[in-house]
């Protein structure tokens, strides 16, 4: 494959094989004239509604498709090139789309490999006109099919339409040729674009299997598509949403998440006076059904210089955090971070908050404000920065202070005897 668009292809990669080149594939991968070549694309219609909700771009374009094929408007359709004269036509235009998508692919070698009869296509055909394909030669005998042209119409492109029809083509090859691996030859502009159908570049195919029969070229990359049985890749969205079904089925059977109370609104009503009552949390419903346990103190003691008694109350625990923001004040890499970002050299940087003194009510809230701080420094500067560089070592220096200014070893109270 060649240059194409972030959803669909556009290219394969000029192959310089002689007429005859391939070797032990000639009798193995020749179809029978009779063998079946309509391919319905609602073959396997699924049980679930076509109008539940979907989620994400991918199950909502998805669905689209779903609803063309079932509309008529998008059909698909396998072919060779077997004399049926309806057939011929849809092939020549199914090279025509091939020869200007794949500008630097010899006309005649498109030809050649679109109108062989050890080829097969699959057509994309929308409201009865030929928009794409995909030109693949079986191996019945390894159980596997080469990709050899994949491309949809200019204006059809960044539709959906390629990936759909990859699906397809896996689908048809998975359950009419009892494939089980699809293997291509692709350009280095047209990795990515396999990638994201599913196809890697570690061969997991036993080389004994291929080898001979998929030919290697200078400049691109062997990549393959290790088909499972018990996928519907024509159906994937509505399978996924049976599993989540599955799956969220089973978590409701181990646990009370999904039932909703009334919240405290039924808890906070004014007395007469209108004035509020405060009430205990332990007497919020639902509450103790959720296995809620009233959370004391942090299990450690600040053993920081001028924390008072030790003890992670809410003083001591605003005197440990102004000390460690005094210490790392003085320490030499913190010029970096002297002031706020300049928002006209970082636009999309921040929104300013200024914090309070009774801001951080918990000691995890304040270190993970200083943690972001290092994190973004690291974002949005390279590791060979001195900002990058200020960053790691502060970073490095806070933690150790954060560190020696608390002990979790907390002693339990003597019990009474």
């Amino acid at each position: 494959m060649d240059a194409m668009t972030e959803d669909e292809p556009s290219s394969k990669r000029v192959r310089e094989e002689t007429p005859g080149k391939r070797v032990n594939g000639d009798a193995s991968g020749t179809p029978e004239r009779g063998d079946k070549a309509k391919y319905e694309s609602d073959a396997k219609p699924s049980t679930a509604s076509p109008t539940s909700p979907v989620r994400g771009a991918y199950a909502t374009r998805e669905s689209h498709l779903r609803k063309q094929e079932r509309d008529g408007e998008l059909k698909w359709e396998v072919i060779t090139n077997d004399g049926v004269e309806r057939h011929s036509k849809h092939l020549v235009a199914l090279k025509n789309i091939f020869s200007k998508q794949l500008p630097n692919m010899p006309k005649e070698y498109i030809v050649r490999l679109v109108f062989d009869s050890r080829h097969k296509s699959m057509l994309c055909m929308k409201n009865g006109n030929v928009i794409g394909g995909i030109t693949y030669r079986p191996f019945p005998k390894q159980r596997m099919g080469e990709i050899a042209f994949c491309a949809i119409s200019a204006n059809e492109q960044v539709k959906g339409y390629g990936t759909r029809l990859m699906n397809h083509i896996k689908e048809y090859a998975k359950e009419t040729e009892n494939m089980t691996h699809l293997i291509t030859f692709a350009d280095n502009n047209a990795v990515g674009y396999f990638q994201k159908q599913g196809f890697t570049k570690e061969i997991m195919m036993e080389r004994e299997k291929w080898n001979g029969y998929i030919k290697e070229y200078d400049g691109g990359t062997i990549m393959e598509c290790q088909l499972d049985g018990q996928v519907s890749y024509v159906d994937f969205v509505n399978q996924i949403r049976e599993q989540r079904k599955a799956v969220e089925a089973k978590v409701r059977e181990m646990s009370t998440a999904h039932k909703v109370y009334n919240g405290l609104k039924d808890h906070f009503k004014p007395s007469a006076d209108g004035k509020y009552t405060p009430i205990d949390v332990k007497h919020i419903k639902g509450l103790k059904e959720a296995k809620w346990e009233r959370t004391g103190l942090p299990k450690f003691r600040l053993v920081h210089p001028g924390c008072g008694d030790g003890l992670p109350t809410k003083e001591n625990m605003h005197k440990f955090m102004r000390a460690i923001v005094n210490i790392v004040q003085a320490h030499a890499d913190v010029w970096p971070f002297g002031g706020p970002v300049n928002p006209i050299e970082v636009p999309d940087y921040y929104e300013v908050r200024v914090a309070s003194g009774n801001y951080y009510v918990s000691l995890e809230m304040f270190c993970a404000d200083f943690r972001l701080m290092f994190n973004n420094c690291r974002l949005y500067n390279s590791p060979d920065t001195v900002y990058f560089k200020c960053a790691n070592r502060l970073e490095t220096f806070f933690e150790s202070k954060i560190a020696a200014g608390i002990n979790w070893k907390v002693r339990e109270p003597p019990t009474k005897r």
